[in-house]
């Protein structure tokens, strides 16, 4: 098996110039800088590419609109499709949101950093912890090397004070602290302290059944105590944490956390700075609101029109890079944390197209998520060479010409295939269902371990898919292929044998919520 983390490194060409020649040049430049237009001097003198992460919560693979799954459009998404690389094979690193965005954040597996639950499989308000200050996040990563780092939208990885984006790397966050369903008020709207008084959601959650399923198909904003959180790092100064509306207008969200980015790409490339953006959606989690531009736009009902709304916000970032000259400077990656919640009814909910299951699943609809880089240099088309989320991280610093943080222990350096169609460093993918792997993919075929039970008659065998000729995870072939399912059990026992479990930290709550 290959190693966990390969180096990448870019060698620099130097070109050889007469040195009268060059004398005259720089004489030349120097006379009349002077001249050249503002805008110009700042492209020229900007040599640092910027990188952009566009995350959004619950997408499923069939989602867009290219593949026809659902009367759906997506023009921006698609267009981002057509000229950029699509990555088939790509995968997040858990099936629910907080465990996956741990892992794109620190490029290591959720179990390798205790971001993740044995008895909660997310992380909830009053989380007394949140990503441990000794694993070091891309976006510190990339501040350390003088860039300016940005975070619009989803958080959900704590809401104590050191656990926030602006602790972890970030110069400035504006978004809410989990998702958009936590907060749950029953009506009752009367907390204010986001640090401090969140953890009575978690039991409201658990109290309401059927209740809760239906304010989802008809969601009231009002329904909803959700705070919007603006946070500034103190660099030389303390750090300013403020709530700014609550509870937050979740129809107007996607339009101003889309307006915040942008606003935060133009005063980077004003002050001529590089920057690291992270716009992390809240949406197409339920539950979904739209704003008024976009109400029955389009033919599927609410979750057409959220949708809809995605698309804008995609294609509204994009245009503005190309307004100030930087897309051809500028690495754009569009994922998601995981597959569809399908638990909910059609219009609530999305697709995995021909993929088995969805969020909380280790079939492929849970963690196979559709995955787009685009930037300079990478060559357009569709890739099916495997690739995951912490993948990410020391990709993005090979292609900023960064040495690799060997702290992301799960991070393979993706640029060779992006920009020169190499072979993957990857063939294979752990699915983790909390601590336990449940799942090896190596190369085509999928291996579902077998399910423990209280009695030998209730444990459940092994499960083999070839994953080339049967996506859908359908036909079993571990009774035909046992040659495969051998191998592959030997390949995920050393992998497994090599990852040092740490305890949990989802577990570690104020308020233990109900089963």
């Amino acid at each position: 098996m290959r190693s966990n983390l390969v180096s990448h490194q870019i060698l620099f060409k130097t070109l050889a110039t007469k040195s009268g020649a060059l004398y005259l040049f720089l004489a030349f430049l120097s006379l009349t800088a002077c001249s050249i237009p503002d805008t110009l001097m700042l492209s020229n003198k900007r040599e640092m590419p910027n990188f952009i992460i566009i995350y959004v919560d619950d997408l499923g693979y069939g989602d867009l609109g290219i593949y026809k799954t659902k009367k759906l459009t997506t023009p921006a998404i698609d267009k981002l499709v057509k000229s950029g690389q699509s990555w088939t094979n790509f995968y997040s690193s858990a099936a629910v949101c907080s465990p996956s965005r741990g892992a794109l954040l620190t490029g290591n597996l959720p179990v390798r950093s205790g971001l993740y639950g044995s008895r909660l499989n997310v992380m909830w308000p009053g989380a007394l912890r949140g990503i441990p200050n000794s694993l070091e996040t891309i976006a510190e990563t990339f501040k350390k090397n003088n860039y300016k780092t940005g975070i619009f939208g989803k958080w959900h990885l704590g809401d104590a004070s050191e656990s926030l984006p602006t602790r972890h790397g970030f110069d400035e966050w504006i978004g809410i602290p989990y998702s958009n369903d936590m907060d749950w008020s029953i009506g009752d709207i009367n907390s204010t302290n986001v640090f401090n008084d969140l953890s009575t959601s978690v039991v409201k959650w658990n109290e309401v059944g059927d209740t809760y399923q239906m304010q989802m198909r008809n969601p009231k904003n009002s329904d909803w105590n959700v705070p919007l959180i603006s946070s500034v790092s103190g660099a030389s100064s303390p750090h300013q944490d403020k709530i700014i509306e609550r509870p937050v207008n979740q129809a107007l969200l996607t339009k101003k956390l889309t307006e915040e980015s942008v606003s935060f790409i133009r005063r980077t490339v004003t002050n001529n700075e590089s920057f690291f953006l992270l716009m992390s959606h809240s949406l197409i989690h339920v539950p979904l609101f739209r704003s008024p531009e976009f109400e029955g736009k389009s033919s599927y009902g609410l979750f057409g029109d959220v949708l809809q709304e995605l698309d804008w916000s995609v294609g509204r970032i994009l245009a503005e890079l190309e307004n100030l000259n930087i897309d051809g400077s500028t690495y754009v990656v569009f994922t998601s944390d995981n597959g569809p919640w399908l638990g909910y009814a059609p219009e609530q909910a999305g697709s995995a197209g021909p993929l088995r299951g969805g969020k909380g699943q280790v079939y492929e609809g849970g963690m196979r998520v559709m995955t787009i880089f685009k930037g300079p240099g990478i060559k357009p088309g569709i890739i099916s060479d495997f690739g995951m989320d912490t993948d990410i991280y020391n990709t993005f610093l090979a292609l900023a010409d960064i040495e690799p943080y060997r702290g992301a222990q799960d991070s393979m350096d993706l640029s060779e295939t992006l920009k020169f169609g190499k072979p993957g460093p990857r063939d294979f993918i752990p699915y983790y269902n909390n601590s336990r792997l449940a799942a090896f993919r190596f190369q085509n075929f999928k291996l579902h371990f077998a399910k423990k039970g209280t009695s030998e008659q209730s444990a459940s065998p092994p499960h083999l898919f070839d994953l080339d000729t049967d996506i859908g995870e359908s036909r079993d072939l571990a009774d035909t292929k046992n040659q495969e399912l051998v191998n592959i059990l030997q390949l995920a026992e050393e992998f497994e044998a090599s990852v040092e479990i740490k305890p949990s930290i989802f577990d570690l709550q104020k308020v233990k919520p109900r089963s």
